[in-house]
């Protein structure tokens, strides 16, 4: 196979393009993949570019495996040399390697979301912070926002105006980052900020890397963050030979502190840019791809651009209206049994919803349908607690200065170390400016009682034997011994409980997740990993990198977490004002404009059929709230669309011409909205909506249990 193969004339020039700065504006299906391996097998094969001096940023670990593989496999390239990954795993490559630069030793821990509230929590309490004045997740998007930003605790106040809140803020942000640095612990954020920094204050390390990464590569650029566009940009900006390679049109993560305007203002930001755009799209039927180029052109804040396909189908896009969200996820339950009657497969079937807490009701009807369905970003397996546990032992074996998981795994599972016992050995360590770890070696000097010392004691030998065999043994057999010692897979599957059960597999699953891993890490470097490789992996992992694509199951999931997937049939949900768009965003016309795109992702998922759904009413907590259609279906070309009636309700599209009914006075009425009723099939309900006068009016009614039902007056009784 030659790299030039099956390559459109635009993907082409995109390969062939090597010097200076590039632009690609890929639009959803254009077959952009296929366009960045062959680029870079391009350079290594025909330009005879040394695979070290070679820089390709994916978005997610499963990119970065997947563009190793067909490397290696189709073109025959050893990739071993090259640097492939995402920004987080190659900043932190390079921030274990650059360490003595660094107020951190190149065991640092990564601390997740989880660890970061653990030590948001910890501050709260040490400084009596007010939860309901300062929520601490929304300090820790302040954080997170400042860290994208470039902006370190000392620097919060050149960027912010001094007053009570964010007096606060900045004291938090400042003993966050104190405690992280005590415990040799960086986060997300500070893998990126710190090597920004890193690469800005230290011009020979600079010069390093410009030289080594002589060619770099940037896939979804759209979803990139200050402080991404900062590390590449010093990086690129001597020899400025630097693809990006994105779709304005779908940025949809400026909640992450993803900035479009790193991608609209590229061919400002240097000089001399090629722009390609890749407008080809070779996943869906054109009657798909009309649909969502009638939508998105209602943006301002994109590059001008338009899809076209040479696939064709004859089912045009459903528009469905429903009841309610019941009766919502009824139809698409009916559609997709349809569907498999037709020799559809389970896992070709998605359903995308704007908020997660739509799953709920999609869940229980699959599940009373005995239809399989897997949930893709519900909780990672590795934030599991019998998983962080153990993870959180590794972690202090190769991190003395690990404090806060140190704390997590002293008494778990119970080895009778209590709390009066746990603050003694913290307020030595803290006296005597050591770690815990270290303070655990030293517990003779603590002033606990005599059953705490033993018990503390023993931990200490158990320790230092895991330390040992952790520096002798390889991943897999320190892990394996670790559990075995704990004893906690034996715990768990003598009790009767289902979920200890559920436990006990999962870390079975997990010791043999640690075995592959080993396997994978040895084919791909030829030596054993460390157990700090298996740790920064795992660091890392996000939920799509632990997507199943082989079981065969309906998928449920958040059209955020869609990006980048394809399906043969997309069902998409809830598309009524207040979800699509969310309420959140209905203010700022640059977040309406982000949740257009995030429809438009929904939408070009499709490789076959799309059924767009609303329903007329929502129960929200305990009440039944008539909805408004989305805004979004008045953009949609309605030649692109087929219009579906599953309501009780005379269906009116949004937009549509309106004829008036006629009208019956209220004191004509014998039942009347509000009232209470009761039917012998369906229990006690709640009058919607009344058409018509006497025991002959028809009634919509919202019952207790969820349905939504239209029923003559003469079949139910108030109450």
């Amino acid at each position: 196979m030659h790299i030039l193969d099956d390559l459109n004339d635009a993907q082409l020039q995109v390969v062939t393009t090597t010097e200076g700065p590039l632009l690609v504006l890929a639009g959803a299906g254009s077959g952009k993949t296929r366009s960045v391996i062959a680029r870079t097998a391009y350079l290594i094969k025909e330009k005879h570019i040394t695979p070290w001096n070679l820089l390709v940023v994916t978005f997610t670990n499963k990119a970065a495996r997947e563009l190793k593989d067909r490397l290696s496999a189709s073109l025959n390239l050893n990739v071993r040399s090259l640097w492939i990954g995402t920004f987080h795993s190659i900043c932190t490559r390079i921030l274990r390697k650059e360490s003595e630069a660094l107020p951190y030793t190149s065991n640092f821990s990564i601390y997740d979301d989880g660890d970061q509230k653990a030590v948001i929590n910890r501050i709260y309490k040490d400084r009596s912070i007010d939860t309901k004045k300062f929520p601490p997740n929304k300090i820790r998007n302040i954080i997170s926002r400042s860290k994208n930003s470039l902006i370190r605790p000392e620097d919060f106040f050149q960027f912010n105006d001094s007053n009570f809140y964010s007096d606060v803020v900045e004291d938090i942000y400042q003993r966050y980052q104190s405690h992280l640095l005590k415990n040799n612990a960086m986060d997300f954020d500070d893998l990126l900020m710190n090597t920004a920094f890193l690469l800005h204050d230290n011009p020979s390390r600079l010069q390093h890397y410009q030289q080594q990464f002589r060619y770099v590569m940037i896939d979804e650029y759209q979803d990139t963050n200050y402080a991404q566009f900062r590390i590449i940009n010093l990086i690129a900006r001597e020899h400025q030979n630097l693809c990006v390679v994105g779709d304005d049109d779908q940025a949809i993560y400026s909640w992450r502190g993803a900035d479009i305007k790193n991608i609209l203002n590229f061919e400002q930001d240097y000089k001399n840019v090629k722009t390609i755009k890749l407008e080809q799209n070779y996943r869906s039927p054109k009657v798909i791809l009309n649909l969502a180029n009638s939508l998105i052109k209602n943006n301002s804040q994109r590059h001008s651009k338009e899809l076209w396909s040479a696939l064709k189908s004859d089912e045009k896009p459903l528009l469905v209206r429903t009841d309610n969200e019941n009766g919502e996820a009824k139809f698409v339950a009916k559609e997709i049994k349809a569907l498999q009657r037709k020799g559809a497969d389970l896992n070709q079937c998605v359903v995308l919803y704007r908020t997660n807490a739509q799953s709920r009701v999609f869940e229980n009807v699959f599940t009373r349908q005995n239809l399989r369905y897997q949930i893709i970003g519900g909780v990672n397996f590795y934030q599991r607690k019998e998983i962080k546990d153990i993870l959180a032992y590794l972690r202090v074996l190769i991190n003395p200065q690990d404090n806060e998981s140190f704390l997590r795994i002293i008494n778990e599972p119970g080895r009778g170390i209590g709390k009066v016992s746990q603050e003694r050995l913290i307020k030595f360590a803290g006296d005597a400016n050591l770690s815990l770890r270290e303070a655990l070696f030293a517990v003779d000097q603590v002033s606990v009682g005599t059953s705490a010392f033993a018990k503390m004691q023993n931990f200490g030998r158990q320790m230092q034997k895991w330390i040992e065999l952790s520096n002798e043994a390889s991943v897999f057999e320190c892990v394996s011994q670790l559990v075995e010692d704990l004893g906690v897979i034996r715990k768990f599957e003598a009790s009767d409980d289902p979920q200890d059960i559920a436990r006990a597999e999962n870390l079975k699953e997990f010791i043999a997740a640690v075995d592959e891993f080993s396997e994978s890490f040895v084919e791909d470097h030829e030596e054993e990993p460390t157990l700090q490789d298996y740790l920064q992996t795992v660091s890392l992992q996000t939920d799509l990198d632990n997507y199943d694509t082989e079981s065969s199951s309906i998928k449920l999931m958040t059209m955020h977490n869609a990006k980048g997937l394809e399906f043969d049939h997309v069902f998409i949900v809830g598309l009524e004002d207040g979800l699509l768009p969310h309420n959140r965003s209905m203010e700022l016309d640059s977040a309406l404009e982000e949740e257009r795109r995030l429809l438009y992702v929904g939408i070009t998922r499709t490789r076959k059929t799309l059924q767009l759904c609303f329903a007329a009413s929502r129960r929200i907590y305990n009440n039944v709230t008539m909805t408004m259609p989305s805004r979004f279906i008045r953009e949609l070309d309605e030649e692109c669309y087929e219009r579906i009636n599953n309501s009780f309700y005379e269906f009116q599209a949004p937009g549509g011409k309106k004829t008036k009914p006629p009208v019956t006075m209220e004191s004509e009425k014998h039942f009347h909205i509000g009232q209470r009723i009761r039917h012998v099939t369906f229990g006690d309900g709640m009058i919607l909506n009344v058409d018509g006068k006497g025991n002959k009016a028809k009634l919509t009614i919202s019952f207790d249990s969820g349905e939504l039902k239209r029923i003559i007056g003469s079949y139910v009784s108030l109450i």
